[in-house]
C-alpha cells in the first residue's frame, strides 16, 4: 500500500491562523469590490477626490457592520494562534522551548498582540468620520502592538535557530542543519524578518504620504500593508503545522518504517530546564563520562559471605549455602 509523501492530521491547530488570514482578506476584497461595483465615488465626508480611498473611509460606510465583525472575529483567531503555540511548546505537542526566555517573550508577545488587535477593532469601531481622531490614535495602537508582538514571537525564533544543537534530535522526525545559520528555524526567523522590515517600511510610506497629503499614495501602501499583513498569518500557520504531522504519526506507526518517537519527560528533566539564555532542554551525551566509565576496570564479582555465619552441616558441600533461611 502507497502512501502520500505528506501525512497530517487534516484539521488542527495550524487552521487557526489560517481562519484568521481567510477572513481578514476576504473583508478586503469584499470592501474594495464594493466600492468599485459602486463606481469608485467620493464620499460624503471626504474631503477631495481620490483613488483608492483608505480601507478607514469604505469601513465608515454602510459597510461598518461588515467592517467592525471581520475586524473583531480575526482578532480572536490572531491572538489564538499566540496562545496555541504557547500551549503546543509548553505541552511538547512542538518542538519545546530551549530557554525559560521563550515562554515569558511568548506571553509578552501575547499581551501586544492583544492590544494591537484591540487597536484595529477600535478602529472599526471609531469610524473616520464620526471619531476621526480616536481613529487616527486607534490605528497607532494596532500598528505598535502588532508589531511589538510579532517582535518577541521573531525572537523565540532566533533563539531556536541560533542553537540548533539543543532541539530535540527526533523531535516531528525534522533533520536540522548542523551549521548555525543553515537549520530550517533560523531560515524561518530570516524570512520573519524580512516582513517585518517590509511592514514597517509601508507603514512608515502610508504615515509620510498622509502627512504630506498625498492621500493617493497613502491609502495604496495602507492596502498594501493590509494585504500584507496576512502573509504573517501564513507563517505562522507553517510553524504550527508539524503538531499535525507529529498528532498522524503518533495514531499511525504503522505506516512509517520507524515508529514515532514521542516525547516523554520525567519530573526530574522536567526540572532540568533552563535558567540562562539558551542553555539546553535537550542534553548532548557527556562523552567524556562514557570514557571515564570505560577506562575504570571492571568490578569484581561480589564475594558471598552469608555462608560463613553458618557452619556447614556434615555430609553438605562447604559451597551449597545455609539449610535454613537467612536473617
Amino acid at each position: 500500500m502507497t502512501h502520500p509523501l505528506l501525512r497530517f492530521k487534516k484539521i488542527h491547530y495550524y487552521i487557526i491562523p489560517l481562519i484568521s488570514l481567510v477572513v481578514w482578506w476576504a473583508m478586503l476584497i469584499a470592501m474594495l469590490s464594493a466600492w468599485s461595483l459602486q463606481g469608485k465615488p467620493e464620499y460624503w465626508f471626504m474631503t477631495e477626490y481620490q483613488t483608492p480611498v483608505y480601507i478607514s473611509d469604505i469601513g465608515a460606510t454602510n459597510l461598518k457592520p461588515l467592517f467592525i465583525s471581520c475586524a473583531g472575529f480575526q482578532s480572536i483567531f490572531f491572538v489564538g494562534t499566540m496562545v496555541m503555540e504557547l500551549y503546543l511548546r509548553t505541552h511538547h505537542k512542538l518542538q519545546p522551548y530551549v530557554s525559560t526566555k521563550q515562554p515569558k517573550f511568548a506571553v509578552i508577545s501575547i499581551i501586544c498582540g492583544i492590544i494591537g488587535q484591540l487597536g484595529i477593532l477600535f478602529v472599526s469601531i471609531f469610524d473616520t468620520n464620526n471619531f476621526h481622531t480616536v481613529h487616527l490614535s486607534m490605528v497607532a495602537v494596532f500598528i505598535l502592538g502588532c508589531f511589538f508582538a510579532c517582535f518577541f514571537n521573531f525572537l523565540n525564533s532566533f533563539i531556536f535557530g541560533n542553537y540548533p544543537q539543543r532541539l530535540s534530535p527526533d523531535h516531528e522526525k525534522v533533520i536540522f542543519g548542523k551549521r548555525r545559520w543553515y537549520n530550517l528555524y533560523m531560515v524561518s526567523f530570516w524570512l520573519k524578518c524580512v516582513w517585518l522590515i517590509a511592514a514597517a517600511g509601508f507603514a512608515i510610506c502610508f504615515g509620510y504620504f498622509m502627512k504630506k497629503g498625498n492621500a493617493n499614495l497613502s491609502a495604496s501602501f495602507e492596502w498594501t500593508i493590509s494585504f500584507w499583513y496576512g502573509l504573517l498569518l501564513v507563517m505562522w500557520a507553517i510553524d504550527l503545522f508539524p503538531s499535525a504531522v507529529k498528532h498522524y504519526r503518533r495514531r499511525h506507526p504503522e505506516e512509517f518504517d520507524n515508529s514515532f518517537k514521542q516525547d516523554e519527560m520525567s519530573p526530574e528533566e522536567e526540572q532540568r530546564t533552563i535558567s540562562t539564555f539558551g542553555s539546553p532542554t535537550y542534553n548532548e551525551p557527556n562523552q567524556a563520562y562514557f570514557k571515564d566509565l570505560e577506562s575504570q576496570p571492571e568490578d569484581p564479582e561480589p564475594q558471598n559471605t552469608a555462608h560463613d555465619q553458618y557452619p556447614p552441616i556434615q555430609g553438605q558441600a562447604a559451597n551449597a549455602g545455609p539449610p535454613y533461611p537467612l536473617p
